[in-house]
C-alpha cells in the first residue's frame, strides 16, 4: 500500500497526510507536513499541537531556530497500516516556514520518520510505501 500526493505549495514541496493520536484519548488529529528528507528531527509541529498528543516528555533538541521541546507521541498512517510511538518536537517557526510554502503545511518530517518507510518521487507526486512486517 502507499501514500502518494501530488506537490503543492509555492514552491512546490512534497507532502504527506499523518494522524496524530491526542494524549486525553478522545480521537485523533489529521496533518499536511512538508517532507524534509535532510531534516534530523523525526516529526516537526507546532506546540499547541504537541501539547495536545504528547504522551510523555522527550529530550530537548537544538536546532537553528533555537531550541525546540520534545514529546513522545502517537502517529499513524492508517491507509498504510503504519502506527508507532516516535519523537515529536514543537517548533512553531518552523510550522511558520511551512505554511509560508501552503497553508494546509502544519509542520514536517524529517529522516528520522522517512527511514521507516520506502519513499519517492516522479515530477508530479511523492510517495510513501510500509510494509508491515510483524
Amino acid at each position: 500500500m502507499e501514500q502518494r500526493n501530488p506537490y503543492k505549495g509555492e514552491p512546490l514541496r512534497p507532502w504527506i497526510a499523518v494522524v496524530f493520536e491526542k494524549a486525553d484519548g478522545s480521537g485523533k488529529i489529521t496533518k499536511q507536513l512538508i517532507v524534509d528528507t535532510g531534516g534530523v528531527a523525526a516529526i516537526r509541529i507546532n506546540r499547541s499541537l504537541l501539547f495536545k498528543i504528547e504522551i510523555r516528555p522527550a529530550d530537548l533538541q537544538k536546532t537553528n531556530f533555537g531550541l525546540a521541546e520534545g514529546s513522545w507521541v502517537w502517529v499513524e498512517i492508517p491507509k498504510l497500516g503504519f502506527r508507532k510511538q516516535m519523537v515529536a518536537y514543537g517548533l512553531d517557526r518552523v510550522v511558520a516556514a511551512a505554511k509560508a510554502s501552503h497553508s494546509d503545511f502544519e509542520g514536517s518530517v524529517g529522516l528520522p520518520f522517512l527511514r521507516e518507510f520506502e519513499y519517492g518521487g516522479n515530477e508530479n507526486e511523492f510517495w510513501l510505501r510500509y510494509e508491515h512486517v510483524p
